[in-house]
């Protein structure tokens, strides 16, 4: 029988974070899924930290890939579930994530595609802010912004396929690229199904958040990664035209505020606090 979902955690020198990825899995309280691990030959202790796991991971490599989106695809390619997603190896999936899913796809037998809010968490693993997850809104997606927040997507393996897979050409907004296809190219409107399901841990080696932190090599314009985050910006030409502006106006409008209030209140109440204690 297939698993409800099939998780796969691309993975280069992050083992010091790579055992609390794996346990956020492994102490969910539903056990409905497979776990697979492409790493890309890292010469930390990150394989060590994986054969400590293996009797749990339905299939794993240690090998050079062509990047991250390469090393999800991949991983993708030996998924057996129903519904697909991806682990960060230096964040987590938030409590009762699966079981919340589970829930849901038994609920909306027809939907593709759910998504879950996030909590920005600072390098101890500590709230800096929450943002639930909001209805889809038509509005932004004509502006060619999909309110998901990187691995809080959980879609079936023929919407990826519908779209070609994770385009390897991105290397830094594969999530936003891919969650525009869905809607863009395939058609597909997100469900909203849990408040939180992912953890981001902001650190300042963070391939996307390390430019929060003083003097990290990512705060300067000249180092490469802008560079690339606007060619895979011109890479969304390709498939999507917006139609309509990111103006104030439609921004305004754009906003479900009943989410917006909701997360600005549990930021108040968590901030500060160890994730799991927000749980308890």
């Amino acid at each position: 029988m297939k698993p409800l979902l099939s998780i796969v955690i691309a993975n280069h020198n992050y083992g010091r974070f790579l055992e609390e990825a794996i346990l956020s899995l492994l102490n969910q309280s539903c056990q409905d899924f497979e776990l697979i691990i492409c790493d890309a030959v890292s010469t930390d202790n990150s394989v060590e930290v994986i054969k400590r796991y293996s009797d749990k991971i339905v299939w794993w490599c240690s090998e050079k890939d062509q990047g991250q989106s390469n090393a999800f695809n991949k991983g993708f390619s030996h998924a057996n579930g129903r519904f697909l997603t991806w682990l960060n190896a230096d964040d987590v999936m938030l409590p009762g994530t699966i079981e919340r899913l589970k829930t849901a796809t038994e609920k909306h037998l027809d939907c593709e595609w759910f998504v879950g809010g996030c909590f920005w968490l600072d390098p101890e693993m500590r709230v800096l802010r929450c943002f639930r997850a909001r209805p889809f809104s038509e509005v932004r997606f004509r502006t060619g912004q999909v309110s998901s927040w990187g691995p809080s997507s959980f879609f079936t393996k023929r919407l990826l396929d519908s779209v070609g897979g994770v385009d390897e050409r991105c290397q830094y907004t594969m999530d936003g690229d891919l969650w525009l296809k869905f809607a863009a190219v395939a058609g597909a409107r997100y469900r909203p199904f849990v408040d939180y399901a992912w953890g981001l841990r902001l650190h300042e080696n963070g391939k996307m958040s390390g430019h929060n932190f003083a003097g990290s090599v990512h705060q300067s314009p000249n180092h490469p990664k802008w560079a690339q985050i606007r060619r895979e910006g011109e890479l969304r030409k390709e498939y999507f035209t917006p139609t309509a502006s990111r103006s104030r106006f439609n921004w305004f409008r754009s906003i479900n505020w009943p989410e917006v209030l909701a997360s600005r209140f549990d930021t108040m109440r968590f901030r500060g606090k160890h994730y799991l204690g927000c749980f308890k």
